[in-house]
């Protein structure tokens, strides 16, 4: 048997000592793709869910005759309102789905949920009290001549309440990880730090104008709510902050109207 013995030098062996590289992912994981199916998916689930939820109403009113009493045009608000909750909670599942699954990625973490350096939370939430102050005293230096759809829509108590409860314990953190959670950080590679500020603040008011429409005061503030958010998440370079004040300013809207109700009834 000619087998031949090679001899390495100490500088020919491998070193085995070395660290194997770590694998970084790139920020975020997801892509423009991901954020242009968010917009047909939303679409799309908005249609099905009005369907299905038109479709449920007429088969109970013909099932059962006195459900025709609970589904009294007057309690359309409510059933809107709801109907926003349920898409809300789809586009949110969504999203997560997309992070964890498709991507395999943590969902907090890249969705930046928590600060990467150390940063008080605590003046935030004055900073989200005196933005939704702000908002009602311009409101009512320049009240609108016309009641806006979602006025219309809130004109009954439960209406009202269901939309606040709403506001504080949903719309803030859904809102937030879509626009400035999702959306933000893809603008952000696409046009820079300063331009996914005004494209995010700008679909969030966008969102917003079905609400507002008619009540041009009221659509020029949600646009600088919807700047105010996505500039302190562009300074803090995480989602929580902004979250804080969203909520914050949801909060204090919704704990003042209920103020108002007990003090003067509520608006007719």
């Amino acid at each position: 048997m000619n087998e031949s013995i090679v001899f390495h030098t100490p500088d020919e062996l491998p070193n085995l000592e070395a660290p194997v590289a770590s694998v970084v992912k790139a920020f975020p994981v997801w892509s423009g793709w991901d954020i242009l199916f968010l917009i047909f998916f939303t679409s799309f689930s908005a249609i099905v869910l009005a369907t299905l939820g038109n479709s449920i109403s007429h088969l109970l009113q013909v099932k059962f005759s006195f459900v025709r009493a609970f589904l009294h045009p007057d309690n359309e608000g409510i059933y809107l309102i709801i109907y926003q909750g349920m898409l809300d909670g789809v586009i949110l599942l969504f999203i997560f789905f997309t992070i964890t699954l498709k991507y395999n990625s943590p969902f907090l973490e890249s969705i930046k949920w928590r600060p990467a350096r150390t940063l008080r939370i605590a003046p935030f939430i004055p900073l989200g009290i005196l933005l939704a102050l702000s908002v009602l005293g311009i409101s009512t230096l320049f009240p609108s001549s016309i009641d806006s759809p979602i006025e219309k829509l809130l004109k009954q108590p439960h209406a009202a309440f269901l939309f606040a409860s709403l506001g504080i314990i949903v719309a803030p953190f859904v809102e937030e990880v879509m626009f400035r959670g999702f959306i933000y950080p893809v603008a952000e590679r696409w046009v820079g730090t300063s331009g996914a500020v005004l494209f995010t603040a700008a679909l969030f008011a966008g969102v917003h104008v079905s609400q507002l429409w008619g009540s041009w005061p009221a659509m020029a503030l949600i646009s600088i709510v919807g700047l105010t958010l996505s500039i302190v998440r562009a300074k803090t370079d995480s989602l929580f902050p902004s979250f804080v004040i969203h909520l914050a300013y949801n909060t204090t809207i919704s704990i003042l109207f209920i103020i108002g109700v007990f003090v003067g009834g509520f608006p007719a």
